[in-house]
Formats: structure tokens, C-alpha cells, sequence
């Protein structure tokens, strides 16, 4: 091997090496990293980490029912002459909300008052025979027998007489059948039939409930039920609205659901504005105490999916990963539940 060869070789090796040391930082100068670290770990805006024991409640979904509500159904067989109202009415007690054909109704009805009247008819003739007949018995012209005739045909006639009285009555009734009143004063919530359908014994035609009767029905655990009395006011809340309300509890059912092992109770809100029957609701229910960990919500920073808190630990910042479990109120702040990650008395900083 040549000397130049050799040089050559000694040359591009010598060249790594400057790389190398150039990609190093070798060649730049040192920073004070100490006094730039002692002025970072100046203390910020801290807040001690809290334990205490807090209040859990449990949150039980429910519907807001009415307990005025009503499925009008027909009675009789017949054609839809007219409906009156619509889904969303609001109706008076003893409105007329639909009408039925009812023109062999009335026919009936007429013919059951002609046969009334002719058995009124038969009715006085038998007593007035009979009368006539006691008179001339008395007197010893006609024998006893002919009293006993005249008895009968008064009572069979009297009991004709009654006969046709209830079937006029009952033809009333029936009549009266295709005029369909509101039973209380409400808000129609469905129409199910309309003009020209055929009505039918047992079928649904129209619903309506009191507006003022709504309450709120949910199925709440057997592990809280010892936790509720009636009179209790519970937060409730209802996805539709944005305000929170207050129910009192009215009625809890003694009879747990053997499926799901719950029992319903029954609440009224403290306002029915907004409320619609049907609403989807949940109620917040006492159950018990345990020792929580928790700080401000401010204390907290977000990264992707993970959760972080600043802790003052040895004159520094120390960024530490939390659990974080559920988020309240205390004294107006935004607090939040720490599970992980933290220790009671540990300060943690404010990100203001």
C-alpha cells in the first residue's frame, strides 16, 4: 500500500470523526443549564390536594308520566262521521271529541220509544180492567177466578212496561256511544283514527293526559331505596331542558320489579313548564359517603387522551399522570376527582 493510499485513508476517517463531534454539539458552546433550571423551578400559583369524605349520589333514569291520562276507545261498531281535535289540542272536560254514525242508533231508539208508549198504552187498559173487574167481583156478579185474570194480565202489562222502559234506555245508551266526550280537562296526545275509518269495540281512537298530573316515574336500586322517604326532594334532570329542578317523592311502590330488582318511585317536579309526557329524565339519589381525593379542574392539563397535574415536589415541577373520576361543584368551583396519581396534601399547580 502507498503512502499516499495510506494518507488518503487517515484523511476520510479523521473527517468522520469532525462529523460525528459536529452532530455532538462538540463545537458549541455550553449553556448554564443549572441557573436556567433554578429559574424555572421558581414556585407558581399552587393548591393543596384535598381528601374528604363527600356525598355520592347515583343517578336512575326515568320517564315523565302523568297520572290523569286516558285511552278513549269505542264501544260500538261503527263508521267515523267526524273528528273534532287533533294531537296537541287542549280539550275541556266534557268536550265532544269525536263523532260516530249513528243513524240505526237513532232508529233503534225511535222504535224502542213507539214500543214504550204502547205498553204504556197496555199497561193503563189492564188496570183499568182490572179495576172494573174488582168492582163487579165485589158485588158477587163475576167469580173470584176472573179476578185472578185480570190480575195477571195488570202484571204481565206493568212488567212489559218495564221491559221496554230499560231497552229504550239501553238504545239511549247506545246512541250516546257514538258522541265521544273528553272525560277531564287534558291535552290530546295522539290521534289515532280518522274520517271514514271503521270503529270497532276495544279500539284505540284517541289518548289524552293532564298536563298538570306529570310526574316523574323511575326504577331506582334496592341498595338506595333505604336512602329515600316520601316528601324527599332529589335533583332531576331531563336532557330536553337546560334549568335543573327539584322533586318531591309522592309515591315509592312497594313491589320490586323481579327482573331488573328495582323500584319505582314517583316524583313531582317543582315546575311542569316545558314538561311533555314521555321525556327522558334521571333523578339523583343519596348513597352514602366515601373518602374522596380531589382538586381543581384548572389543575388539570390534557394531552391527547392523558391527563396530567404540575406537582410542587423538592423545590421543582414535577408533571405527573393522573386518573381522573367525577367531575363536581364545591362552593362554586369546578372541582374534579382524582384516583390515581396523587396524595393527599401534595400541591399541585393553577393554570390560570
Amino acid at each position: 500500500m502507498t503512502l499516499k493510499r495510506i494518507l488518503t485513508i487517515a484523511a476520510a476517517f479523521l473527517g468522520l470523526i469532525l462529523i460525528f463531534l459536529w452532530l455532538a454539539n462538540a463545537f458549541t458552546e455550553k449553556l448554564d443549564t443549572e441557573t436556567r433550571a433554578q429559574q424555572a423551578q421558581s414556585k407558581p400559583e399552587t393548591v393543596a390536594v384535598v381528601a374528604e369524605p363527600i356525598r355520592q349520589q347515583r343517578a336512575f333514569s326515568g320517564s315523565i308520566q302523568a297520572r290523569q291520562q286516558a285511552s278513549i276507545s269505542a264501544r260500538i261498531t261503527a263508521r267515523v262521521a267526524e273528528v273534532l281535535v287533533d294531537a296537541g289540542d287542549q280539550v275541556e272536560a266534557g268536550d265532544v271529541l269525536l263523532r260516530l254514525e249513528n243513524d240505526d242508533l237513532s232508529s233503534r231508539v225511535r222504535q224502542q220509544e213507539q214500543s214504550l208508549a204502547a205498553a204504556q198504552a197496555r199497561v193503563n187498559e189492564a188496570r183499568l180492567n182490572f179495576q172494573r173487574i174488582e168492582a163487579v167481583v165485589s158485588q158477587g156478579v163475576l167469580p173470584e177466578a176472573r179476578l185472578d185474570e185480570a190480575r195477571a194480565a195488570r202484571d204481565g202489562a206493568e212488567a212489559d212496561f218495564i221491559r221496554a222502559r230499560e231497552s229504550l234506555l239501553e238504545a239511549r245508551t247506545s246512541e250516546s256511544f257514538s258522541v265521544i266526550l273528553a272525560p277531564f280537562s287534558g291535552v290530546i296526545s295522539r290521534r289515532a283514527v280518522f274520517t271514514g275509518d271503521t270503529a270497532t269495540p276495544g279500539m284505540m281512537l284517541l289518548s289524552l293526559y293532564s298536563p298538570d298530573s306529570l310526574r316523574l316515574e323511575a326504577g331506582v336500586s334496592e341498595s338506595v331505596l333505604a336512602n329515600i322517604q316520601l316528601g324527599d326532594k332529589l335533583a332531576i334532570a331531563l336532557d330536553a331542558l337546560d334549568t335543573s329542578l327539584l322533586g318531591e317523592v309522592v309515591e315509592i311502590e312497594p313491589a320490586a320489579d323481579s327482573a331488573s330488582r328495582s323500584f319505582t318511585i314517583r316524583l313531582v317536579p317543582n315546575s311542569l313548564d316545558g314538561l311533555y309526557q314521555g321525556m327522558y329524565g334521571r333523578v339523583s339519589v343519596p348513597a352514602g359517603e366515601r373518602e374522596v381525593i380531589h382538586i381543581p379542574a384548572a389543575a388539570i392539563t390534557q394531552i391527547g387522551q392523558l391527563h396530567y397535574a404540575h406537582v410542587w415536589h423538592e423545590q421543582r415541577l414535577e408533571r405527573r399522570l393522573v386518573r381522573l373520576g367525577e367531575r363536581f361543584q364545591q362552593q362554586g368551583e369546578n372541582r374534579v376527582e382524582v384516583a390515581s396519581g396523587l396524595q393527599a396534601g401534595e400541591e399541585v399547580r393553577i393554570h390560570r
